[in-house]
């Protein structure tokens, strides 16, 4: 029983006693017996009303105390946003004069971008795979060896006050557009590293890019210069144009040592191991995306030709989407003579990487949810087209990806 209960009885029968006192004769020991239970009470109240204030205060005492600090913290990590996605692999090679190949290759890309205020941001990103520029892939086997983590991205993204210009500096994604996604001149990995500035506003864009290639100590520094600028619009039936054009120059590219080493896919070499040409490229593309009963329908073409080159300087893409609902189906075919554009940032699936290759790209997809995708790569090429021993190259790759 508890002190309220007990406390409760022993005023009733306090109660009681005094009533029948009031109207009996009493006895002198029950009086006294009234007395004492009355002092019980009183002091039983007392301890309950004690008891009571005790147990407020440890309640009060036990609540979280928030800190400066912590608020301070808090208010810190409000607006940063984090993204990653994981991608495993499965591929198979079947090239001529070699032997079957089969792999199995995983990336992992975490990155965060925090705001310092309302114009201006810094982001950062970690990536699986090695020191090439146009991969991201770590392929698995060596003893189960650790693997290698990488710094991807590593920026500061300032929004002009009043404009429409955004400039970057750092190590950043590719701004430049790659209609359809195609690798002609530009891999999906690779991050240039330098200042780039780009302009939208209506249909209108325009974007600038400074990137450091090669920075030697001893000698001329690589350094891509260039932009593209266009346009995109849409027409009636919400029908979707982009179009633009492009041109890029690596300064003291003529002569430089290659970055591939002496390779088939590589750029022409001189005598001395070096590029036989310069890299000043020209660019011409467009995609058009039509709405239809199935899904949307993309269509795109790239053209580049390399204006330091009298031959073997020339690149085309072309190439088919759509998207119905939860599936995609792509195609394209690429011809990319060996001079067309600079090896070492060209698409690294595409003929195993660099140029001097051509055929089709077949690919499908289907999404399991938004954040888990299944897709396949069928690349039937030939490769050593202008020079070398022209071969039959063929890959197929199965990929599951999660994003998160």
């Amino acid at each position: 029983m508890n002190l309220r209960a007990i406390s409760a009885l022993l005023l009733l029968l306090g109660a009681t006693g005094v009533t029948q006192a009031e109207v009996s004769t009493a006895s002198a020991k029950q009086e006294a017996t009234i007395q004492a239970l009355q002092a019980q009470l009183i002091e039983l109240t007392a301890r309950l009303d004690a008891l009571e204030n005790e147990k407020a205060q440890t309640i009060t005492s036990s609540k979280p105390v928030v800190s400066a600090q912590t608020v301070a913290q808090a208010k810190a990590l409000e607006g940063i946003k984090f993204k990653g996605d994981f991608r495993f692999r499965q591929e198979s090679f079947d090239i001529e004069g070699q032997d079957d190949r089969h792999r199995s290759r995983l990336r992992s890309r975490v990155a965060l971008v925090a705001p310092i205020n309302e114009d201006v941001s810094v982001g950062f990103g970690l990536a699986s795979g090695s020191s090439d520029p146009t991969s991201a892939n770590q392929t698995l086997g060596s003893v189960s060896s650790s693997k290698a983590i990488n710094l991807d991205l590593a920026y500061v993204n300032w929004n002009l006050p009043n404009s429409d210009i955004s400039v970057q500096a750092g190590k950043f994604k590719n701004p430049l557009k790659r209609v359809g996604g195609t690798g002609l001149l530009w891999d999906g990995d690779v991050r240039p590293e330098g200042v780039t500035a780009s302009y939208n506003k209506g249909s209108i864009f325009a974007t600038g890019l400074g990137s450091w290639v090669d920075e030697n100590k001893g000698d001329a520094d690589l350094i891509l210069l260039g932009g593209q600028v266009g346009s995109n619009f849409k027409l009636a039936n919400n029908v979707s144009v982009l179009f633009g054009l492009g041109y890029y120059n690596i300064t003291a590219s003529e002569g430089a040592g290659s970055f591939f080493g002496v390779a088939a896919n590589d750029n022409r070499l001189d005598a001395n191991g070096g590029y036989l040409n310069g890299f000043q490229n020209i660019e011409g593309f467009a995609e058009i995306g039509i709405p239809t009963e199935l899904g949307k329908v993309t269509l795109f073409a790239d053209y580049v030709q390399n204006l330091d080159a009298d031959d073997f300087e020339t690149g085309y893409s072309l190439g088919a989407k759509v998207k119905a609902n939860k599936w995609s189906f792509g195609w394209e075919y690429r011809d990319l003579e060996a001079d067309a554009v600079f090896a070492a940032f060209s698409d690294s699936d595409f003929i195993g990487g660099g140029t001097d290759g051509e055929g089709h790209i077949l690919k499908t997809g289907y999404a399991l949810s938004k954040k888990i995708s299944l897709s396949s790569s069928l690349f039937l090429n030939d490769r050593n087209v202008d020079f070398g021993t022209e071969e039959s190259f063929k890959r197929l790759m199965f990929d599951i990806s999660f994003k998160h």
